[in-house]
């Protein structure tokens, strides 16, 4: 059992520390290293966590008034991210969730519809809305979500969570190619997807399952006026004659037989896009007496066969261990700050921290140097983002935050001899 942190993490770190200016580098990588082992939200739970090593003022001008750039390390984030893992394609999801709160003085908290739809739950909650695109990465057997960015709904103005997904498509930009974006069915409009397929990216969703489709228009018989755009509209008889076909998958972590029927169609709310569009029902063999469910699943790529899409969309179920782990386990639902600004700064921090042990989680264990040692009652070859988190807590307790920046490269030396010239703790500003 090594009392070193594995290489593959110390780039990381350094990776993510070169997207912020030389004088806040080191207090930036302590609060991140304190994010990354604390599990609650709490600002002064990871300064206690990461060792303390200076003034607390110093910590909180970091994440009120420092001189950073959130979007600039999310950008860093994405270059490592795509570093690590080369594959040919990258699936994207796109998702909500809300963070409950009491105070009517959260930043941009407002009513929010609950949609868990339980009966000892209240049909609406105040709370903050955040809107997240995380990619997800895979290891052999393990699959799991990263987070890419995370972003405050505004309350106010015409900011609403369909603007805010089609504005973090823009700041995604190329930087990972052409990736196949997978949203549930309230994302799945046209304003959305047109922006998408405008910019080179394949989308599958859920849709409704009385969406307007209509079959290809009829070729052009060269009479007078404009041609036809769509051909006859598909309707439910249409449908059942369709070929049924199935195939057992392994989807959600379950053996699935899934029975499918699928053609290719032109979407009215794409404005006559030819799309795939898959109705699909998941039979499972140990539930005989469960009633099926007809999904209807869209992508904008026709040429992707049927099976690879209710494959692909499989995928995106990912996203919700990563809502979970972060609000009951990395502390987004403690995360508290007066305005956006600081708020948005914090919540990237503690992002990032879980992103960092979800991504030793998918990978190779031996690039880990006996980091991660699971507890003898789990299965062998179990590796786990909390895993990970609990072998960050065994070297810092040993060796402290010495760790990461003695075998580091002149970066931390050169923000270490800065912050020592200009007093280390006593001066707030030097953060």
């Amino acid at each position: 059992m090594s009392n070193a942190l594995p290489e593959v993490l110390l780039n990381l770190i350094e990776g993510l520390a070169a997207a912020v200016p030389d004088r806040v580098r080191r207090t930036f990588v302590e609060m991140l290293v304190g994010g990354a082992v604390t599990e609650h939200g709490h600002v002064t739970d990871a300064i206690s966590a990461a060792g303390h090593t200076r003034g607390w003022s110093t910590y909180y001008w970091l994440v009120d008034n420092a001189h950073w750039s959130w979007l600039a390390v999310w950008q860093a984030w994405t270059f490592l991210l795509k570093k690590l893992y080369p594959t040919p394609q990258w699936f994207v999801v796109l998702d909500d969730t809300l963070v409950e709160r009491c105070s009517a003085h959260a930043p941009d908290a407002k009513v929010h519809f609950n949609h868990t739809s339980k009966h000892n739950r209240p049909r609406y909650l105040w709370g903050q809305g955040w809107v997240c695109l995380a990619a997800v990465v895979e290891w052999r057997d393990r699959l799991g979500a990263v987070p890419l960015m995370l972003r405050l709904v505004r309350a106010k103005g015409p900011r609403s969570k369909l603007e805010t997904a089609r504005l973090m498509l823009r700041l995604l930009g190329d930087r990972l190619g052409r990736v196949c974006l997978l949203t549930d069915a309230w994302y799945m409009r046209g304003k959305l997807l047109l922006t998408a397929i405008g910019r080179g990216h394949t989308v599958i969703g859920r849709v409704r399952k009385d969406l307007a489709l209509y079959l290809e228009p009829p070729p052009p018989t060269g009479r007078r006026g404009a041609p036809r755009k769509y051909g006859a509209r598909v309707t439910p008889e249409m449908v059942a004659r369709l070929p049924v076909q199935r195939s057992a998958q392994l989807l959600y972590g379950k053996l699935n037989l899934v029975r499918y029927q699928t053609c290719c169609v032109a979407a009215r709310f794409l404005k006559g896009e030819l799309v795939r569009v898959v109705w699909a029902q998941f039979e499972r063999p140990d539930q005989p007496d469960r009633p099926l469910e007809t999904w209807l699943l869209l992508c904008t790529d026709p040429h992707i066969m049927a099976i690879d899409v209710v494959r692909r969309y499989s995928k995106r179920w990912s996203i919700e261990p990563l809502f979970f782990e972060l609000k009951h386990h990395w502390g987004l639902r403690d995360a508290w700050q007066q305005s956006r600004q600081a708020l948005m700064r914090w919540v990237t921090i503690l992002a990032l921290g879980f992103a960092l042990n979800q991504v030793l989680s998918c990978t190779d264990p031996a690039r880990l140097n006996g980091m991660a040692q699971a507890a003898p009652w789990r299965r062998p070859g179990t590796l786990t983002a909390g895993i990970i988190r609990t072998g960050w807590n065994r070297i810092l307790q040993g060796i402290g935050i010495q760790a990461i920046f003695a075998p580091k490269s002149e970066k931390f030396r050169h923000a270490d001899h800065q912050s020592d010239a200009s007093g280390g703790q006593s001066q707030p500003v030097a953060a």
